[in-house]
């Protein structure tokens, strides 16, 4: 850490901010130095040794001046100080500035003193090099005590080589003579006995695990010191041990072979710790090669199979339980049990590892897979003694791979059965999958086509828009959709290519009836738009001709009626006092019937001049002409009771004319609609619909009226009311249409019976 912040306060001398001076950098850079806990020194780029510090002369035991004159030689090792020269050189050259390594110094007395060495080269701003500053740790005490913790280690070693149980002795014939050394008791001291006079490999409850006996006895012919044979000890009535022994031959002083001499000692904890950490190992390995979802385990001739709770709980029975072999295979379905046990039979006698899937029955009666793995575990001899292993429930992953393959089934079906083509291409574009409406289009069979690329089977396609087209769409990964017409079949298409990492679907529906056909409705487009422009004509001038009829026959109708209303009314002057009651009521009815007759005829000649009159375009303020046409009807019935509302700032874009037509109907209707209600209830607004359009309304709480009788409630002369309950001409309706017509606008309108309506209307696209 001290070394960290020297080497910091160095490059801050080097680069000074500006509103430090260099007097100031320097005493504080001095201040550093001579204080650094740790050794340092300045040394220039010849290797003169040019400053060092308090620390460096206490740690080599020299006086700064003396140290100064030393040169580097002088204190290090010869071939410490080549390797300091070399890494210098190195830093002059341009390589790495900064080295850092652990470096053995000579002190003035003459003994070793190790150092870690932080050396590095400072160069002026112009990037000359400057001088080598060099840092220096004091590690002695603990190169020391790696040391002395090597020569530890070594006499540990030497000590564990030499540690025993015993001690024996064999002759020249390999025969063993003496045990002796611990205290040994029991079968141990047993077998020693037995062993007097004999060779090792001669006793038959010894077996070599860690080499054969033909390899013991060759090294021991060979008068080679062995190390470490080891070998089990197995009685009939006793756990089997292990021993390891270790030896070397013994000669006499002319070099004559005399026999050998070696330790043993008991080596069975550790083996069996070994074998039960193998045994854990192959377990977890055989878990983690299907999910280390449970382990199990079997000992030749056991009468219970080792379950985990892992496949207890597979088989939903209670942590701990141990079924006999014959319970463990009953779990399995019956066409399952008979191959189970075979196999374990198998893996029992000749070793063969098995792994299968297989339907079990749960303790709870529900069906689940399984997946079973076995291994044979052989002994020090070989032989098989045990079965390990690992079951996993692959319910989840069977049920999976079956939906997996029901699906595919029922999209190759699905595919088979489309009346359009389909097929698949690789990234080589190699045709890897094609339905049989391909077979037709592409007039190919499959054998032909399957595993080969697509422009080698079809020439034709090369240089055309498909090949570009799938190109396109491989490369860009992108979704591709166009028409074409393939000459050599003669038949127009319609594709989509879907790119994927595997290559490209592509869907082609033969397209040519829709072409012909689409060629055919625009030849007749072509001689129906004739037809209707002239059928258009031929309305139009039809409707100007009734519009014309009409005007004139409402015209011509005036003065007839005016001449028929003037003398009814002379008659009825002239001799109200000598006609009978029954005649004056006939004359009323005379009068009556002409001025409806003079209503009739004035809106139809309103009518007609609708469609006649030039249309104005122009701001129309609705708020001012619905407030006056509202004073004039209160004018025309001062006794009714009447609230009648009408929003501020209603504009409008149209005619003046007509737009004062449609609210002078509108509001006329609402007035005589409402005229039952004790307090009459009229409003005129504006409101925008979801489509962002101002529409304008007029509503009442009148007499209302079912809209379901309503479908010609703006036709002329139609009425929604009979003449007893209100009277009007049935005109005013269609008048108020084909004001709001003629502005491209549209009319419409919500009511029920004695609960009012509500007339709405829009200006289009001039409002």
């Amino acid at each position: 850490m001290a070394s960290m912040n020297s080497l910091r306060l160095v490059s801050a001398c080097q680069s000074r901010p500006p509103d430090t001076t260099p007097s100031a950098e320097a005493r504080l850079f001095s201040t550093a130095f001579e204080h650094a806990p740790v050794g340092m020194t300045l040394v220039d780029c010849d290797g003169q040794r040019l400053r060092v510090n308090a620390a460096f002369c206490r740690m080599l035991g020299y006086p700064e001046q003396e140290l100064l004159q030393r040169r580097t030689q002088d204190i290090t090792e010869a071939g410490e100080f080549a390797e300091d020269l070399r890494r210098r050189q190195a830093m002059l050259r341009g390589g790495p500035q900064t080295y850092q390594r652990e470096k053995c110094y000579l002190h003035r007395d003459g003994h070793a003193v190790w150092g870690l060495l932080v050396c590095t080269l400072v160069r002026t701003e112009a990037g000359e090099p400057l001088h080598f500053i060099a840092q220096v740790q004091d590690i002695t005490e603990r190169k020391l005590a790696e040391q002395a913790l090597r020569r530890s280690e070594e006499r540990f070693r030497s000590l564990t080589l030499l540690s025993s149980d015993w001690y024996w002795e064999q002759d020249d014939e390999l025969r063993f003579t003496e045990f002796s050394g611990h205290p040994v008791t029991g079968a141990l001291r047993l077998d020693q006995v037995q062993a007097l006079g004999k060779r090792r490999w001669e006793l038959p409850f010894l077996h070599p695990i860690s080499t054969s006996w033909a390899g013991h006895r060759a090294t021991l012919a060979a008068r080679l010191p062995f190390r470490n044979f080891e070998y089990a000890r197995v009685l009939a009535h006793a756990p089997t041990s292990y021993l390891s022994a270790s030896g070397e031959p013994v000669f006499d002083a002319q070099g004559g072979f005399v026999g050998y001499r070696g330790t043993a000692r008991d080596i069975t904890e550790r083996v069996v710790a070994e074998q039960s950490f193998r045994d854990a190992q192959a377990l977890l390995h055989m878990a983690a090669r299907i999910g280390r979802l449970g382990g199990w385990g079997f000992v030749a001739g056991s009468a219970h199979v080792t379950w985990s709770n892992e496949v207890c709980a597979i088989h939903e029975v209670a942590p701990g339980f141990a079924p006999t072999p014959r319970e463990a295979v009953v779990f399995f379905t019956p066409e399952y049990r008979q191959p189970v046990n075979r196999m374990i039979r198998i893996c029992l006698t000749e070793g063969t590892g098995f792994d299968v899937e297989a339907q079990i029955t749960t303790a709870q009666g529900r069906s689940a897979w399984v997946r079973v793995i076995g291994e044979a575990q052989r002994n020090a001899q070989g032989e098989i003694t045990r079965i390990q292993g690992a079951c996993q429930d692959i319910s989840e992953t069977k049920k999976a791979a079956q939906d997996a393959r029901a699906m595919a089934m029922r999209l190759t079906n699905t595919l088979e059965s489309l009346t359009d083509t389909f097929f698949t291409l690789d990234r080589k574009g190699q045709v890897t999958y094609l339905n049989a409406e391909a077979e037709r289009l592409l007039r190919r069979s499959r054998a032909n086509l399957l595993g080969r690329c697509l422009w080698e089977a079809i020439p034709q396609l090369v240089g055309s828009a498909f090949e570009a087209q799938y190109v396109r769409a491989l490369t860009q990964n992108v979704v591709v959709q166009f028409d074409e017409y393939f000459a050599p079949f003669a038949i127009w298409v319609q594709v989509k290519a879907y790119p994927s990492e595997q290559g490209l679907a592509v869907y082609i529906k033969d397209v040519t009836q829709r072409v012909a056909a689409e060629h055919e409705i625009l030849r007749l487009n072509a001689d129906l738009e004739e037809r209707v422009k002239q059928r258009t004509a031929e309305l139009q001038a039809a409707n100007k001709d009734l519009e014309a009829f009409a005007y004139s026959v409402a015209h011509d109708l005036r003065s007839p009626l005016g001449s028929i209303d003037g003398f009814s009314k002379k008659l009825q002057d002239d001799t109200s006092d000598g006609l009978s009651e029954r005649n004056r009521h006939y004359l009323n009815r005379v009068r009556a019937g002409v001025r409806q007759m003079s209503e009739l005829t004035d809106g139809l000649l309103t009518l007609a001049s609708l469609s006649r009159t030039p249309l104005y375009h122009e701001e129309v303020d609705l708020t001012g002409i619905a407030r006056q046409q509202s004073a004039m009807l209160r004018e025309s019935a001062p006794q009714r009771q009447a609230e009648i509302r009408v929003q501020d700032g209603l504009k409008a874009q149209g005619d003046p004319r007509l737009l004062a037509q449609v609210m002078d109907n509108l509001l006329g209707n609402a007035w005589k609609f409402s005229a039952r209600k004790k307090l009459a209830c009229i409003e005129v607004g504006r409101l925008t619909d979801p489509q962002g359009e101002t529409v304008y309304f007029v509503k009442d709480n009148g007499a209302g009226f079912d809209l379901a009788h309503s479908s010609q409630m703006f036709e002329a002369f139609h009425r929604m009311h009979s003449p007893l309950e209100f009277e009007g001409t049935g005109i005013g309706l269609a008048l108020a249409r084909k004001a709001v017509s003629r502005h491209g606008g549209r009319i419409w309108a919500e009511a029920a019976p004695e609960q009012g309506a509500t007339f709405f209307f829009t200006v289009g696209a001039t409002g």
